[in-house]
C-alpha cells in the first residue's frame, strides 16, 4: 500500500561537494567516494555514503519535514541502543550550522526493509519465525514507560498530554472529520458520519486498557523495520525513523504493523503476538480490536493533512471502511 503514497516533503538535492562538506565536519579523516539518496521514507532525506579510505558506509540523515523532531530522535536512539536494534548516531548538528535543517551522521545498517522481504513468497515457518522476532523487538520498545501519554520533548519528557482512551479517540476524530473539516470533505459526508458513530459505539473498549503508557514508535511499518537473514533465521537488524515517537499504547504500533497485506495473514499476526508476549509484553484477548480502533486515528490524521496525494487519500478512505468491517467480524 505504502509504495504508491506520495512524499510529504521534497527530497533535498545536494551536490557532491555539499555532501562532502557535511561529512567533513564529522569525519575529517575520510574521503567521500559516493553518495546516494535512498528510498523508503516519505518525509526526510536519507543519503548512503561510502568512503575511499574507510570500509564501513554511513548514513546522512537530514530532517526536512519537521526539524524540531531531530533531537528527540537522537535522544531516543541513545536510550534504546542497549536493548533495541537501532542505528548508532556518530555526529549531530543543529539547523543553521551547515544547512537550514538539522542533520546527523549514523552507522549504516545493512538490511532489507520488511516490506521488501514480504514481497517474496516465504514459507509459512519462515514468515512465522520472522514475525515472532519483530513482535519480540516491539515488546522491548514498549518496555520503556512513561507517567502519562503524550508528545515528547528533546529530553523524552511528556510535554503535551493526550488521551488514548475512548474520549481521546472521539475528540480526535471529531477534530479531523467533523463538520467543515478537510478530512470530512475528503472522506465524504456519509462515511465520516459512519466513522464517528462507530467510534461513539465501540470506543469504550480502549478504556479497558490499564497498563502505563509506553514508548510508541509512531510509524512501525514495513519501511522502517530492517531485516537481516542470519544463521538462526530472519532477525530485525534495526528499527529506524523515530521522528513520530510519542508516549502511547501498544495498539498504535501493532495497528501500523498489521496493515494489509500482513494483517490479513493470521499466521503473521499470531506470530507477532506470540513474540511480543514471550518477550514480556502484555496483550489482552481483544488486542486486535483495539488496534483497529486506534488505526482510525492514524487514517484521520492523514486525511487532515494540508497536502495529500490521491493515492494516500484513496487508501485512507478504503482503510476506514476496512477497519470498521474487520472490527465487526472479530466480535
Amino acid at each position: 500500500m505504502r509504495q504508491t503514497w506520495e512524499r510529504q516533503s521534497a527530497t533535498l538535492e545536494l551536490t557532491r561537494a555539499e555532501v562532502a562538506a557535511l561529512v567533513a565536519r564529522a569525519y575529517p579523516d575520510r574521503s567521500l567516494l559516493h553518495h546516494q539518496v535512498i528510498s523508503g521514507g516519505l518525509s526526510n532525506t536519507n543519503v548512503r555514503l561510502t568512503f575511499a579510505d574507510h570500509p564501513a558506509p554511513a548514513l546522512l540523515r537530514i530532517y526536512v519535514r519537521d526539524p524540531a523532531q531531530a533531537a528527540k530522535e537522537w535522544a531516543l536512539l541513545a536510550r534504546l541502543a542497549p536493548r533495541v536494534p537501532v542505528p548508532r548516531v556518530q555526529y549531530t548538528t543543529a539547523a543553521g550550522d551547515m544547512l537550514p535543517y538539522p542533520y546527523a551522521l549514523m552507522d549504516w545498517i545493512e538490511g532489507d526493509r520488511l516490506e521488501t522481504v514480504l514481497e517474496e513468497k516465504l514459507e509459512r515457518v519462515t514468515l512465522q519465525q520472522m514475525m515472532h522476532n519483530v513482535g519480540s523487538v516491539l515488546a522491548h520498545i514498549h518496555a520503556m514507560r512513561f507517567d502519562a501519554a503524550g508528545f515528547l520533548d528533546n529530553d523524552l519528557t511528556v510535554v503535551t498530554p493526550i488521551s488514548i482512551g475512548s474520549a481521546g479517540l472521539l475528540d480526535y476524530l471529531t477534530e479531523k472529520l467533523g463538520a467543515g473539516t478537510r478530512g470530512r470533505d475528503r472522506l465524504g459526508e456519509a462515511l465520516a458520519k459512519r466513522v464517528l458513530d462507530f467510534a461513539k459505539r465501540e470506543g469504550g473498549l480502549l478504556d479497558t486498557w490499564r497498563e502505563p503508557p509506553s514508548l510508541t514508535h509512531g510509524d512501525f511499518g514495513g519501511s522502517n523495520i530492517l531485516m537481516r537473514q542470519e544463521d538462526r533465521g530472519w532477525r530485525v537488524a534495526a528499527v529506524v525513523d523515530w521522528e513520530f515517537a510519542f508516549s502511547g499504547s501498544p495498539f498504535f504500533d501493532l495497528g501500523n504493523l498489521l496493515r494489509p497485506p500482513l494483517g490479513a495473514n493470521s499466521d503473521a499476526a499470531d506470530a507477532v503476538a506470540a513474540g511480543y508476549r514471550e518477550a514480556g509484553g502484555n496483550l489482552p484477548p481483544d488486542w486486535h480490536q483495539m488496534t483497529l480502533l486506534v488505526e482510525l486515528i492514524s487514517w484521520a490524521e492523514f486525511l487532515g493533512r494540508p497536502n495529500l496525494g490521491p493515492h494516500l487519500t484513496a487508501d485512507a478512505r478504503a482503510m476506514m471502511r476496512r477497519v470498521m468491517n474487520d472490527f465487526s467480524h472479530r466480535r
